[in-house]
């Protein structure tokens, strides 16, 4: 069913129209993320992330895209800073336009977690194939919405099948250039139950609010959030409900200098 849904969605991208214009590398993203655990325990005292993506090629209102991101869990289990995991999270797609407000969106992405200087006996990872439609309301209190759903074709280890994800945000302008934010993010996951992993399906689900500043396509971020997440484990089970206090500095941008749209 996820391989029709995925084929139609591609068939209906294609039907971009011929003489639309062609640009090659339109756009790239680059995210910073740092964030401290509450409360910490060993091996889990901060999280730090860095990735960049770039839109690979673009035809009218359609991009097909690439994104790249490493997930880092410290502690200070052997010196100050001791890296503990290190998770990869690799996707392409295609996405587009729908109107001024709505992009609709075909992915494959990867995700493969590793231990950091420690004994790993098997790998794992997973590959989701799935959809995403995003939208955005304007209004006094501008909102933002992004829904998913997607069917691994590998699972090693961890037994995932179905994920839906769901994330809802508004915004509270405050300045020229300034604005707070809240959101809500959650992640549904099917579970093929196994003895290295006997627990069923879950729900991981977080809040965040914080400051956003803005400058042109550069954005800087400070934010307290709360989370419950589970598998925070690379080989075994178990689910955490913690505070994280961070920042984050993005941009997003044509390569051309001006803002993507």
């Amino acid at each position: 069913m996820h391989r029709i849904t995925a084929t139609a969605i591609v068939l209906s991208f294609a039907g971009a129209p011929a003489s639309a214009g062609v640009e090659l590398l339109p756009d790239v993203s680059v995210r910073l993320e740092a964030a401290r655990y509450a409360p910490v325990e060993t091996d889990m005292h901060w999280m730090g992330w860095i990735g960049a993506g770039a839109g690979l090629i673009g035809v009218g209102a359609t991009r097909a895209y690439f994104t790249a991101d490493v997930e880092t869990i410290i502690g200070n289990t052997r010196r100050a800073f001791d890296a503990s995991q290190a998770n990869y999270h690799l996707e392409v797609g295609l996405h587009r336009r729908l109107g001024a407000r709505y992009e609709a969106a075909v992915f494959f992405h990867h995700v493969s977690r590793h231990l950091v200087d420690r004994p790993k006996e098997q790998a794992v990872d997973w590959n989701v194939l799935g959809v995403r439609l995003a939208g955005q309301r304007a209004g006094r209190v501008p909102l933002a919405f992004k829904f998913g759903l997607g069917h691994t074709t590998l699972a090693s280890l961890v037994g995932y099948r179905w994920e839906a994800t769901g994330q809802l945000g508004g915004v509270f302008p405050i300045g020229e250039k300034s604005e707070a934010y809240l959101t809500g993010r959650s992640r549904y996951v099917t579970v093929e139950r196994s003895e290295a992993f006997p627990r069923g399906n879950f729900l991981d689900r977080s809040a965040e609010a914080g400051l956003r500043w803005r400058r042109g396509a550069r954005t800087l971020e400070t934010y307290a959030a709360w989370e419950r997440r589970n598998d925070v484990f690379v080989q075994v089970p178990g689910a955490r409900s913690r505070a994280l206090f961070g920042f984050r500095i993005g941009y997003a941008g044509a390569l051309s200098g001006r803002p993507s749209p």
